[in-house]
């Protein structure tokens, strides 16, 4: 999505909640999927992130609009409200629309 919307304002960045010790593994991972974005590692307890974002766990999608406030949540906390990727483009495309 960086790729095709990055152009429109759109910007992405990723934060592993893995352990420091398979930081190399999520890099492996973002290279594949030949991300270009800025990659961060979370070097937190998993209870803090938790609770902090609100979640169960990985993975999760979190959007926001141009006024940086939190405009979608997606993840995995409800297996009856699955998420895909066209969910997620969806948002950001109708974020997008607004005025800078």
């Amino acid at each position: 999505m960086q790729r095709k919307y990055g152009k429109d304002g759109l910007v992405c960045l990723s934060v592993s909640v893995d352990e420091v010790k398979n930081q190399g593994r999520a890099l492996e991972f973002l290279k594949r999927r030949d991300a270009t974005f800025p990659h961060y590692l979370l070097d937190e307890e998993t209870d803090f992130w938790q609770d902090k974002w609100e979640m169960n766990g990985p993975p999760a999608v979190f959007v926001f609009n141009r006024s940086n406030l939190r405009a979608g949540k997606f993840d995995t906390s409800d297996p009856k409200k699955p998420f895909n990727h066209a969910d997620v483009e969806k948002l950001v495309l109708d974020l997008l629309k607004e005025r800078k």
